[in-house]
């Protein structure tokens, strides 16, 4: 489900948004981008996992909005 509905997509933009590779880690240590087989999420997908948390039905705008949380999390 992933695949077909974008996952290769949310990985390029991922990588972009934090200039990373697969299998790299940002300078600041916060995210390493990760490509795993399958969460089990295949009615919300596509999908990404930062720690123990899901988030699911993934665009642009909400990768984005995800990170700017995230940034502003760890910077408190």
């Amino acid at each position: 489900s992933c695949s077909l509905l974008g996952s290769q997509h949310v990985m390029d933009y991922l990588g972009n948004k934090l200039g990373i590779k697969p299998g790299e880690t940002t300078a600041d240590g916060a995210f390493t981008l990760v490509e795993v087989e399958c969460l089990g999420s295949c009615g919300t997908a596509p999908m990404m996992q930062v720690d123990d948390q899901y988030y699911e039905n993934l665009t642009e705008d909400r990768i984005d909005q995800i990170l700017a949380d995230l940034n502003t999390a760890t910077s408190e």
